[in-house]
């Protein structure tokens, strides 16, 4: 008689586990803050996402407009006796003061020249910082590829700007380095409004 008594309590203890575990799987309190706290973290990326990837692209508009604002008003000048290397300079001031402090950013402002016995030549170069070297003739090739057809006799002013963008949250910083968006880069090339070529006042520009 024991094996028997021992094998149906054996069978109904299995019978109420199997109850509780069936019960166990059906019910489904709960399952809403545990959904919650696995999706958690990629609903906080995404939402953070769409606030840098905001200011990124608000960052690539200001920076592409204020470069464009540097060669418009360099390739405006009427000054016989060329640009004057002050004013070069506060262009990269105002170039700076148009992103803002917490924007650094690197300007290199060129002027070039074609005829068809050269080529392009660099008349002359300059940066707002020594970490971005002057361009040289020898050194053109590095921008060519941004370059347009040119006839012989024109010339050109490239505004070269490097914007440093830091992400407003870290958590998406990887993101940005990933898409190219952390160093902006824009290559601005305009043609002189009203002189064949813009020189720098007190150098040679033949």
């Amino acid at each position: 008689m024991r094996p028997t008594l021992v094998t149906a309590a054996l069978t109904r203890l299995r019978a109420r586990l199997c109850s509780r575990m069936r019960g166990f799987a059906r019910d489904e309190h709960g399952v809403a803050s545990v959904e919650m706290l696995m999706m958690l973290p990629l609903y906080l990326f995404c939402i953070l996402g769409t606030f840098t990837y905001w200011d990124a692209f608000d960052v690539i508009n200001r920076s592409q407009k204020a470069a464009y604002s540097v060669s418009d008003l360099l390739t405006r000048n009427q000054d016989l006796q060329g640009v004057p290397e002050a004013y070069v300079n506060g262009m990269f001031g105002t170039m700076q003061y148009m992103m803002g402090d917490t924007l650094p950013t690197n300007t290199r402002v060129t002027s070039i020249f074609f005829d068809d016995t050269n080529g392009y030549r660099v008349l002359w170069s300059r940066s707002s910082t020594t970490t971005i070297p002057r361009l040289t003739t020898a050194t053109l090739s590095t921008i060519q590829s941004h370059l347009p057809i040119m006839y012989d006799g024109d010339a050109l002013i490239v505004v070269e700007a490097t914007v440093e963008f830091e992400p407003m949250f870290s958590l998406t910083n990887w993101a940005m380095q990933a898409l190219d968006l952390d160093r902006m880069y824009h290559v601005v090339v305009t043609r002189p409004r009203f002189m064949s070529k813009i020189c720098l006042r007190g150098y040679a520009c033949s």
